[in-house]
């Protein structure tokens, strides 16, 4: 019966399934820890879905960046010369302007939904839509991740991958959006000005980290090595519970 369900589903179905699934049960956990003064259904619906279609915009970004990454190592190299530091690897300059691309896209769904809305009245907010806008993207991410395994066939590959996947680059993604969702909040009360220039240091901020996050599962040799630069993600995770419960 289960297999004859599983067959019958669609190589989208499945893959929406499994990457939509799971970023719903951490979009439930994380909005149990703002039962206090809880956002709108709709707009937190509303972000998510942003957040998975902002993918979509994203991918041609990080394709041109590829695309472009001979001429921008060549500037890059031009001014490392000239300012005497030292230049990153084409692999790491990559990584970087995708880790930058992603966390701007959802920053922007965020701030063109949520932050121009009426409900958006606390510093703990920032935080909340953030992550909402990250577990929609997360999400979508995931998803494609699992719609290729079922191109290639590989059932164990799709178990495996939504494992890791789970435990790892959704929190990533929430981790880094959190980030930047903090330095919004501790500029809530701030001129503009000032809320533009901590943003910016967050994006960036997040953004390396998103870099550091990468590199660091590239250079892992076993599960082990993987697990361990998860679980730094993790006490993060726990760092930014407690501060939601604290200003809750």
């Amino acid at each position: 019966m289960a297999e004859t369900t599983l067959v019958a589903l669609t190589p989208i179905s499945i893959a929406l399934l499994g990457g939509v699934l799971p970023a719903l049960v951490w979009l439930w956990f994380w909005h149990k820890q703002d039962r206090e003064c809880p956002e709108p259904k709709g707009l937190i619906l509303l972000s998510f879905i942003a957040g998975m279609a902002i993918v979509y915009l994203v991918l041609p970004v990080e394709k041109y960046i590829s695309y472009s990454l001979p001429w921008i190592s060549q500037i890059i190299h031009t001014l490392s010369i000239q300012l005497n530091f030292s230049a990153p690897t084409d692999e790491s300059l990559k990584i970087f302007l995708w880790s930058f691309t992603e966390e701007f896209a959802k920053f922007l769904v965020v701030f063109l939904i949520a932050l121009q809305s009426k409900y958006f009245d606390e510093p703990l907010d920032a935080i909340i839509y953030l992550i909402t806008a990250a577990l929609g993207f997360a999400a979508m991410e995931n998803a494609l991740y699992i719609l290729r395994d079922l191109a290639q066939g590989g059932l164990s590959q799709i178990i495996l991958d939504g494992n890791l996947r789970f435990i790892g680059a959704t929190i990533l993604h929430t981790v880094s959006s959190a980030f930047i969702g903090i330095t919004l909040a501790l500029s809530f009360y701030y001129s503009r000005y000032v809320k533009i220039f901590v943003i910016a240091l967050g994006i960036l901020a997040a953004s390396l980290l998103h870099t550091y996050f990468n590199l660091s599962i590239m250079g892992t040799q076993n599960v082990s090595d993987m697990l361990l630069v998860f679980a730094q993600f993790w006490l993060a995770i726990f760092v930014i519970i407690v501060l939601i419960r604290v200003n809750a």
